[in-house]
């Protein structure tokens, strides 16, 4: 890691063994040493992925020091030092029980951190793509005004250094992309706010280097919930805009007149599990055979297939019921060889940091590095 860097990742580090080895880290750059951090850093050459499919990181954006606490409840040490697990899991890696009422999540970083702080959103991308991932898949969403800029919510304003965070590792020979994940799921939004949110993201970045056109001029945008959706909304909505974006649904099952109106489809399944339902296999390849059977798009190019991989799952303390257990690292290795079968062009990582739901791979305290480097051993 370059010695710039360090204060930086220290400010972000997630593991009470990463926070402490910060520390040393910054003694041993004073000094001209070299450290080996838990996962490698880039020093500028690409990390390679050859013959294999992409990985982009669903990578939220809603992480300030008030979203922590308001996870966490009234009654967690947010201060205390280090900060305590959360929640209990049981010997099979489920049973959650919460150990504050209140409380919905089962980990917790070193320390409670706001993606605001300087530096931060860039540690994530250099870790990442240490890691072997190709680039981030940003959930963000606007405030569905025509007027709209980026300092009008705090998702713009982040989604803008994200940006930035990735012009910078790109100009020092890292390579790291972006796709697009618009927030259209937890609510069904008017046809007119979408259209206007997707109008302010094309002017401010359809030309911008840091969204990947390694398969497509087109900037790729997976309209997350599409499902949830009429056919004549996605054709209002997308049929202004696919000349200069590739829009991916979120679709469940796959059907000749949504299809027309579709480039491809990244099904989030966040929750799929091997063990208790091993067809999820079967499942998937259907869902891909179906997509790739639906012809080509409006500009020639075929349907893209973006399979699901997550490391786990765990909402039951979020008001769910569904717990997939991580087994050691093992569920993501699982996941990631039964899913390759579909084919994909590319995999949608669940995700780089939804805590709430458990299906994270940011290191963290109770799993630390498992996951990112059981990741890493698959896709680079």
């Amino acid at each position: 890691m370059h010695h710039q860097h360090l204060a930086g990742t220290c400010r972000r580090a997630r593991t009470r063994s990463r926070l402490a080895s910060c520390c040393t880290a910054v003694l041993a750059a004073l000094v001209g040493l070299a450290l080996l951090p838990a996962v490698p850093r880039p020093a500028g050459a690409a990390v390679s992925t050859a013959g294999k499919p992409p990985v982009f990181a669903y990578y939220y954006l809603w992480w300030s020091a008030s979203h922590w606490k308001s996870a966490l409840g009234p009654n967690y040490p947010t201060s205390a030092s280090p900060l305590p697990l959360p929640a209990t899991l049981d010997a099979t890696g489920c049973g959650t029980r919460t150990r504050y009422v209140g409380n919905t999540l089962t980990d917790v970083p070193a320390r409670i951190y706001s993606q605001d702080d300087p530096g931060f959103i860039e540690a994530d991308v250099r870790q990442a793509a240490a890691a072997g991932l190709s680039g981030f898949a940003v959930n963000w969403i606007g405030t569905g005004s025509a007027s709209q800029t980026y300092t009008s919510n705090p998702y713009s304003a982040r989604l803008r250094v994200l940006v930035a965070a990735v012009h910078k590792v790109n100009a020092a020979g890292i390579p790291f992309k972006l796709w697009l994940s618009y927030k259209a799921s937890a609510n069904v939004l008017p046809a007119s706010y979408i259209s206007n949110d997707l109008g302010y993201f094309v002017r401010s970045y359809g030309t911008d280097p840091a969204f990947d056109r390694s398969r497509s001029p087109k900037v790729t945008v997976i309209w997350q919930g599409s499902r949830k959706y009429a056919a004549s909304t996605l054709s209002s909505v997308g049929g202004p805009l696919r000349s200069k974006l590739r829009i991916l649904g979120d679709e469940t099952s796959w059907s000749a007149d949504r299809a027309r109106y579709l480039d491809g489809n990244a099904y989030y399944w966040s929750s799929q599990n091997p063990y208790s339902n091993p067809q999820s296999f079967q499942q998937l390849a259907t869902l891909a055979n179906a997509v790739r059977a639906s012809g080509a798009n409006p500009d020639r190019t075929a349907k893209v297939w973006v399979a699901p991989l997550a490391p786990g799952y765990n909402k039951q303390l979020a008001g769910g019921s569904a717990c997939v257990p991580r087994k050691g690292g093992q569920t993501i290795k699982t996941l990631y060889t039964g899913n390759l079968a579909t084919r994909p062009d590319a995999f949608g990582l669940i995700s780089w940091n939804e805590i709430t739901e458990g299906s994270y791979v940011d290191p963290m305290t109770r799993y630390g590095y498992q996951d990112l480097n059981a990741l890493g051993s698959l896709i680079r």
